[in-house]
């Protein structure tokens, strides 16, 4: 592609500021989205691209340019585009921000439409000479997307907009797939109320999923087991316990052991419950030591016995099938 020699001249004049803000961008969110858990993407502008933008005919200057460097960050939900949105006008110096929604389109029209914010780094000088060339002055932009309109924008962005023909059929198919995300985002902004409306199934599995979940709240909320046993995740914790056991009794028979568990941990004084162990070490333990589950040959199951375990319950040193922590000798 081929671009005016003012372009070329001015895009390398900048090129070593824009460097240098996206640097320091990317250090203070990649913090953040490390910390949250959020995915981040970021580029530099080509001087291609910016050939292309600038021939839209949108932009009046230089100046107007607002994305030599850009980002994403990408949030499980929209209802975490807050947090994201007041973190970053708290860090940068906001210029302009485009909400979500705030562009107005025809009901019938599906595009891009995340929200943006428009950005310079924080000086701690008040005034800058407009006539000296300083990081502070380059603008950037963040983009918010949910995880599912970066799935759409990934999926359909060359496919579509970097094309070299341009087709009615998939213009009309990348639309409709926003369409579909947009749904998407909404079911999961109203997840709570809208699974109401879906019509329950009496599956045994889940019933007994749901039973393990109840019931073994209750022994925290009765402070019977110490809140330091309490795991990360609790469906999580009942998904294992629950492939545990029905690898050993029947279906039907999984309340009935499950109950007899929470009687031998209810009988015991709380100050007696180890913690040297984790609480799926102490349901196993329990299971195997008063006999309530009497098999522990399951195949391909390698229990998580520690010397902690064996230690505290010296019947479960019979278990061949464990978790080996040494490393593999070559």
């Amino acid at each position: 592609m081929r671009y005016p020699a003012i372009l070329d001249r001015k895009y390398n004049q900048y090129q070593p500021f824009v460097e240098k803000v996206a640097k320091q961008v990317k250090e203070t969110l990649l913090n953040f989205c490390d910390t949250k858990g959020y995915p981040f993407t970021s580029r530099i502008k080509t001087i291609e691209s910016l050939a292309e933008k600038i021939e839209t005919g949108r932009f009046q200057k230089w100046s107007d340019l607002d994305d030599l460097f850009a980002c994403t960050i990408i949030i499980p939900t929209l209802s975490h585009e807050k947090e994201v949105t007041e973190f970053c006008k708290s860090i940068f110096k906001t210029i302009k921000t485009t909400k979500r929604g705030q562009n107005k389109k025809s009901p019938d029209t599906f595009k891009f439409d995340s929200t943006r914010i428009c950005a310079q780094l924080q000086s701690n000088n008040d005034i800058i000479p407009e006539n000296k060339l300083s990081i502070y002055q380059i603008k950037f932009e963040i983009q918010i997307k949910s995880a599912f309109e970066h799935a759409w924008s990934v999926a359909t962005h060359n496919l579509i907009y970097k094309s070299s023909e341009i087709d009615w059929r998939k213009l009309r198919l990348a639309a409709q797939i926003k369409a579909t995300v947009e749904q998407l985002d909404m079911l999961i902004l109203a997840f709570e109320k809208t699974s109401e409306f879906i019509e329950n199934n009496d599956y045994l599995e889940i019933k007994n999923k749901q039973f393990l979940v109840a019931e073994i709240n209750k022994l925290f909320q009765t402070k019977k087991i110490p809140d330091e046993l309490k795991p990360k995740d609790m469906s999580r914790f009942c998904d294992n316990l629950y492939r545990l056991l029905i690898n050993v009794v029947e279906e039907q028979q999984i309340q009935e052991k499950v109950k007899a568990v929470i009687q031998k941990i209810q009988s015991t004084k709380t100050n007696q419950i180890p913690l040297s162990i984790s609480l799926f070490q102490y349901f196993i333990s329990i299971l195997i030591s008063e006999k309530i589950m009497i098999d522990s040959s399951i195949n391909r199951y390698y229990w998580h016995i520690t010397q902690e375990v064996i230690t505290l319950y010296p019947e479960l040193n019979n278990i061949n099938s464990t978790f080996d922590y040494e490393e593999n000798k070559f």
